[in-house]
């Protein structure tokens, strides 16, 4: 199934979730990696066959790789957003992609098969289900972002600028509208689990401000833990 929103986000994941064609991620050498080492194998054909070209970064321009438009298939772990520009379309023109996993394979459905130029993770550089927020400056995760794993008393270029964001790991954050951790506020805990082997995936993600209640390019300031009375998600039993 294909998630869409009158802004033509389109949304690939996982048969677990979706019910895309899913398998386990394939052992052979271009797919094998510990069990919590991010990555994201790309094929340009069906079923995790033909050319492939393994990504551990960001990847602002899959022509480099000879990629763009190709890729049919996926194999990987941890959350994956493919754009339909290049430079992670900041000017809002085309659709955006999602895989989510642990060592989990999926075909692209039509909205998204041969159309990805561009794609980056979600989450920490340092580890797949470390705290961290990313804070995009276009709706749907597009154009530049903001980022971290700690307080963030302003968001230096992206001050009055983002419009849509993702949380990973299981710490709640306080997004307020106010620098210096003033204003009104909203808590997010992650809201969304995956555990594969023992590993996890925890995230949440908003594709737009209206989904937190709160106006487009408002939030101002980042605080880490949840310290404000409007949460959303909830924090998890075993902290």
């Amino acid at each position: 199934m294909l998630e869409k929103t009158k802004m033509k986000i389109a949304v690939c994941a996982l048969l677990c979730l979706y019910g895309l064609a899913s398998a386990t991620a394939p052992s052979a050498e271009e797919g094998s990696r510990a069990d919590d080492f991010r990555y994201l194998t790309g094929y340009a054909s069906p079923n995790w066959t033909g050319v492939y070209y393994q990504f551990a970064e960001y990847s602002p321009d899959l022509s480099v790789v000879f990629l763009d438009d190709a890729l049919e298939s996926v194999c990987g772990t941890g959350y994956w957003i493919l754009y339909d520009a290049t430079d992670y379309d900041p000017y809002a023109t085309g659709i955006t992609c999602h895989f989510h996993g642990v060592n989990q394979c999926a075909n692209w459905d039509s909205s998204c098969s041969n159309v990805a130029s561009s794609l980056r993770y979600a989450g920490s550089p340092f580890g797949l289900n470390n705290d961290y927020y990313n804070l995009y400056e276009g709706k749907s995760f597009r154009g530049e972002e903001f980022q971290g794993d700690t307080d963030a008393a302003d968001l230096g270029d992206l001050d009055l600028k983002i419009s849509s964001l993702m949380v990973t790991g299981q710490s709640g954050w306080t997004f307020y509208v106010g620098v210096n951790f003033s204003g009104p506020a909203v808590c997010v805990y992650a809201d969304e689990h995956l555990t594969t082997d023992g590993i996890h995936l925890d995230y949440a993600r908003f594709f737009d401000m209206s989904e937190l209640g709160l106006p487009d390019n408002a939030i101002r300031s980042v605080e880490r833990g949840c310290l404000s009375d409007r949460v959303v998600g909830a924090s998890p039993p075993w902290r």
